[in-house]
């Protein structure tokens, strides 16, 4: 896959929570309780923006979300992050994008 048919986006929207539940929960590798702690960390974002200390960057085809990561800056450092998701759908997988969102 090359880069350029990936569209990246950081900006969160409500639709988000749903779409990080289908990715996470396709994946075969989340339990029921982490998928909505995924969903849940949206809807912190969406409710409490920056201050929320998550971050995320959602990888697109065709405008749709197919994989993402959710990080953020751990405390007392200017620039140490920590990963805390990152999950490409099971119909995309192999493919090359969980690198690309690494890379971002």
């Amino acid at each position: 896959m090359h880069r350029g048919e990936i569209n990246f986006r950081r900006e969160v929207r409500p639709e988000d929570r749903e779409r990080v539940g289908i990715i996470a929960g396709s994946t075969g590798y989340f339990r029921t309780d982490e998928v909505e702690v995924a969903e849940e960390l949206v809807e912190e974002r969406l409710v409490k923006g920056p201050e929320s200390g998550y971050e995320f960057i959602f990888a697109e085809l065709n405008n749709l979300p197919v994989a993402y990561s959710c990080f953020g800056l751990i405390p007392c450092t200017m620039y140490s992050f920590d990963l805390y998701w990152i999950a490409t759908h099971r119909e995309f997988m192999h493919r090359g994008i969980g690198r690309s969102l690494l890379e971002e």
